[in-house]
């Protein structure tokens, strides 16, 4: 393929994936950023720099797997009808969802002076591959079946921590002191990144996305005929309560039997308690032994833990939106599907959140701080089941239908950068008690005032999550909040 079509592809996906509004604002918060950085100047705090340079490179980490980079319906019918090489496309889409990869690492190291002509040719060669290396990573992660993805998000997370605990192992130090070295590391990075793309899931998708070509020797699960291409149902129960909890526990997962150009899909049921708590309590467990073993960092890893266990809590419980059949929900009696959906959501980010509130009071033993964060947890638990529907479908997040694909491109705008702003703003709300409790153990003089103040606003914080809760359950307005948020739905496309 020529590089003017590729040129083309790029457009057409950066056009799909960013509104010029959301552009322009990313470039404004950079331009200031860069003016207002004369701090990040000095080569004393550079440490600092470090810190925030990983935690970066840990949030593209981590969210790589739940990228919006897959393969949407209508490249499927369309795109790859034509000559068009499926390799060729998935660089093009990597390409276009690497802007945003490349602002958060250019706004913490393009501001920094350089020597010479020939320092600031190696940074942005260090800056294009690096964020290279996090976009190929993201995007083969967010192709794979799920249980690949781990794979998949190792390499970054391995660098992220490198560049939190010996930053001179990590290619992004190229970032901060650039040499032909670092440029070579990180180059050799983006090139294995490349490596490691899943080409055979790639012409899969292309030539038998929907599952209709079963090879010769590729075999249904046993019990469901060699035809099968949907799981047996669920024994939902005899009530309302036991249709929705199972709906809500167990969820539907695509997996492909055979390939690449060839294969079944059939759909098997997973309990979310069996992936998610798992998750939920090795995660739990790290972040003790990465605790234990930074005695002195107690408030900033414990507060970036909490940070973002928020955030991602957030992004997993607004994406289940998209798997959801809003007229078959809510054909008959809506405003009680609602409240029973939400006491179900509540109830699984509560059981799926127990790991992180038993891991705080835990270290609250020997650092009391961090007892506040155990009814932040319990308040994330009552905010997260609606507050991330609502903002799903204020932010207008595309339907996934037929095996999984989604019907349109997601799309960066406006909205979901004042959503996100926005719950970022109340993330930070639920730790002001425990940074209240941190400034009373560091001032002595000043704890008669700043404990009864955190315990105030930790109450103050619970109970308003509390009332939040009512609000989209059982008070008299939950009904015109959720009709709102299915005409919302209906006219982003669900059905």
């Amino acid at each position: 393929m020529s590089a003017g079509r590729l040129w083309k592809i790029f457009r057409l996906n950066v056009k799909q994936m960013y509104s010029r509004w959301f552009l322009a604002l990313i470039a404004f918060i950079f331009a200031t950023s860069f003016m207002a950085s004369a701090s990040a100047r000095r080569p004393e705090n550079y440490s600092s720099l470090f810190a925030g340079l990983g935690s970066v490179a840990l949030l593209l980490a981590i969210s790589g797997p739940f990228g919006s980079l897959s393969l949407v319906k209508s490249e499927v019918d369309f795109v790859f009808s034509t000559p068009a090489d499926p390799l060729v496309v998935y660089i093009a889409k990597t390409a276009a969802s690497a802007v945003l990869p490349l602002f958060l690492l250019a706004a913490y190291t393009a501001p920094l002076p350089r020597p010479d002509a020939a320092s600031y040719a190696e940074y942005a060669a260090s800056l294009i591959f690096d964020t290279a290396f996090f976009a190929l990573m993201a995007g083969a992660s967010s192709l794979v079946p799920i249980h690949r993805r781990i794979l998949y998000a190792a390499p970054p997370i391995a660098v992220a921590a490198a560049t939190l605990v010996r930053p001179e192992l990590s290619p992004l130090y190229g970032l901060v002191h650039p040499s032909p070295a670092y440029v070579a590391y990180s180059g050799a990075a983006a090139a294995l990144a490349f490596l490691a793309t899943p080409r055979g899931h790639l012409d899969e998708l292309a030539a038998n996305a929907y599952g209709v070509l079963a090879p010769h020797g590729v075999l249904a699960p046993p019990g469901l005929g060699g035809a099968a291409r949907v799981a047996r149902p669920a024994r939902i129960g005899p009530t309302p309560w036991r249709a929705v909890w199972t709906t809500s526990v167990n969820g539907a997962v695509h997996m492909r039997l055979g390939g690449p150009r060839g294969g079944l899909v059939v759909l098997r049921r997973v309990n979310a308690f069996k992936v998610i708590l798992p998750l939920s309590a090795a995660s739990a467990a790290v972040y003790y032994l990465v605790l234990k073993s930074l005695p002195r960092a107690d408030f900033l890893v414990t507060f970036v833990s909490f940070f973002y266990v928020s955030v991602f809590s957030f992004q997993y419980a607004g994406s289940t939106v998209a798997s959801d059949r809003l007229w078959l929900s809510v054909a008959a009696e809506p405003a009680r599907y609602f409240r029973l959906r939400m006491l179900a959501r509540a109830a699984i980010a509560a059981i799926s959140l127990a790991p992180w509130a038993a891991v705080y009071a835990l270290e609250s033993l020997s650092y009391p701080p961090a007892a506040y964060l155990v009814p932040a947890v319990a308040a994330l638990a009552l905010t997260l089941p609606a507050a991330s529907w609502l903002a799903a479908a204020y932010s207008g997040l595309p339907q996934m239908r037929e095996l999984g694909l989604s019907q349109s491109q997601f799309r960066f705008t406006l909205r979901i950068a004042l959503a996100s702003f926005l719950y970022l703003i109340f993330a930070v709300s639920l730790s002001v008690p425990y940074f209240l409790s941190f400034a009373s153990l560091n001032a002595p003089a000043s704890t008669p005032l700043l404990r009864p103040a955190a315990d105030v606003t930790s109450a103050a914080s619970l109970a308003l999550s509390a009332a939040f809760f009512y609000l989209t359950t059982y008070s008299p307005w939950a009904s015109s909040i959720w009709s709102w948020f299915v005409n919302k739905l209906s006219e982003d496309g669900y059905v």
